[in-house]
C-alpha cells in the first residue's frame, strides 16, 4: 500500500500557526508543509518532513534562492508560473505545479501540464470529485505526486478513494490543532495491517443443536480470499469465510460472512474484539486473507437467526480456541491449506487457519491478566 503524502499548508498565517505546525511535526503521518516565499526559514520543522515553497515570481525565487543558500536538494518549489518552475528546475530543484481548478479549461489544464512535474498540486471551486477522478485517470501512466487541497477531515477521508487508488496526498489547511490530530487518527485508522495467521489442528467437532447466529453485512464487496476472525474466547478465532464462492443453490453474498453464535468475539481494527451482539451499524470490522493482511470494512447490517450450531474447537502451540458456526455444509472457513472448506466436512487432525493471541480482553481492548476461558 502507497504511503499517503499529507501536507500542511501553512499559508494561511493563523494567529497559532506556531503551535500547529508544532503538532504538525509530532502528528506520524504528516510528511510535509507548505510555505508561503516570504515565510522561509519563519518556522522550525523535523528533518523528516518534506518543505514546498509556493512561488508566485522570478523576483520571489531569486529571494529564495538567497535565503536558502543551497539547500536545493530538501526543498520543492510550487509554482502557478511556468516560468518559475522552468527556472527553479534549472537550480536543480524539486518542483511541483499548483493549479486551480473552477472550469473545464482548467481541469484539462492539469490534466495536461501536470504529467511534466513531479507534484500536481490541484484545489478545487467546487465539492465534486468528478474533476479530481479524471485528473487521476488521465494521468495514471505519468509518474506524478496528486495532491488535493482541503479544509475538511471528511473531504480528505472522501478523496483517498477516488477512483479507487484515490489522490497521492493532501494539503491540509485549517486553524485548528485538533483537527491535525484527528487526521492523523483518521489516516492512521485507515491502513491496512497484518495479522500471524496459524495452521492449527482440529480437535474436536461437535453438533450443538439451535441457537442464535448472526450474519455480517458489509458495505464492501469482500474477496474470495477474504474471511473475519470469529472465536468464543479472547485467544482468537477461525478464519471464516465470506460468502463470495459458489453455492449451487443461491446467489454469492460477497459482502457478507455468516460469522456464528451470537457470544462470539469479532475481531476489529486496532486487534480490537466486539461482541456480535454490540456491533451495530456504521461501526467497523477487520477482514483478513489468508495471508494475514487485515483491511476495516464498515457494518450495514446485523442479521440474527435462530439456526443449527456447529462447534468446531482446534489447537496451537497447546492453545485452544474454538467457533461455533451455523451447522450447515454452506458455511465455510479457510483450511490449512487457504481453501474454502465447508464447516460440516471438518473432522479432528484436519489443518484450519486461524489467529491465535494472548488471552484478555477488557471492552475489547488487549490488557494483560491472569484469565481461564474454556
Amino acid at each position: 500500500m502507497k504511503k499517503r503524502i499529507i501536507w500542511y499548508d501553512a499559508r494561511s498565517n493563523y494567529s497559532n500557526l506556531e503551535d500547529i505546525i508544532l503538532k504538525v511535526n509530532q502528528s506520524n503521518n504528516f510528511n510535509g508543509i507548505l510555505y508561503h516565499a516570504h515565510q522561509v526559514k519563519e518556522f522550525i520543522h523535523s528533518a523528516r518532513m518534506n518543505i514546498a515553497i509556493l512561488v508566485n515570481s522570478l523576483v520571489e525565487l531569486e529571494d529564495c534562492f538567497e535565503k536558502l543558500d543551497g539547500e536545493n536538494g530538501k526543498i520543492i518549489i510550487v509554482s502557478k508560473d511556468i516560468d518559475v518552475l522552468n527556472r527553479a528546475k534549472e537550480a536543480n530543484f524539486e518542483i511541483g505545479i499548483y493549479i486551480y481548478i473552477d472550469d473545464e479549461e482548467s481541469m484539462m489544464k492539469a490534466c495536461i501540464e501536470g504529467g511534466n512535474y513531479s507534484y500536481l498540486i490541484v484545489e478545487f471551486k467546487d465539492e465534486t470529485n468528478i474533476p479530481l477522478e479524471l485528473v487521476i485517470a488521465k494521468l495514471q501512466p505519468k509518474d506524478v505526486v496528486i495532491i488535493k487541497y482541503v479544509q475538511a477531515i471528511s473531504d480528505a477521508v472522501v478523496s483517498k478513494e477516488v477512483m479507487e487508488v484515490g489522490c497521492d496526498g493532501f494539503l491540509f489547511d485549517t486553524g485548528k490543532t485538533e483537527d491535525v490530530f484527528q487526521l492523523n487518527t483518521v489516516i492512521e485508522e485507515n491502513k491496512k495491517t497484518s495479522l500471524p495467521v496459524v495452521k492449527a489442528k482440529v480437535s474436536r467437532v461437535t453438533h450443538l443443536g439451535p441457537g442464535e447466529r448472526a450474519c455480517i453485512d458489509t458495505t464492501s464487496l469482500l474477496t474470495k480470499e477474504e474471511a473475519m476472525i470469529i472465536g468464543s474466547t479472547s485467544s482468537g478465532g477461525l478464519l471464516v469465510c465470506s460468502e463470495t464462492h459458489y453455492l449451487p443453490y443461491m446467489n454469492t453474498r460477497p459482502f457478507r460472512v455468516n460469522a456464528g453464535a451470537v457470544h462470539s468475539y469479532v475481531w476489529c481494527p486496532d486487534d480490537t474484539t466486539e461482541y456480535i451482539t454490540d456491533l451495530k451499524v456504521g461501526e467497523k470490522v477487520s477482514v483478513i486473507d489468508i495471508n494475514g493482511n487485515a483491511r476495516a470494512v464498515n457494518i450495514g447490517r446485523i442479521k440474527i437467526e435462530v439456526r443449527p450450531l456447529l462447534l468446531i474447537e482446534a489447537e496451537y502451540d497447546g492453545r485452544k480456541i474454538n467457533t461455533i458456526v451455523q451447522d450447515d455444509w454452506h458455511i465455510r472457513i479457510f483450511d490449512g491449506d487457504g481453501q474454502p472448506k465447508n464447516a460440516t466436512t471438518f473432522e479432528v487432525g484436519d489443518e484450519v487457519l486461524a489467529y491465535e493471541c494472548e488471552p484478555g480482553r477488557h471492552v475489547g481492548v488487549k490488557i494483560k491478566e491472569k484469565i481461564t476461558e474454556n
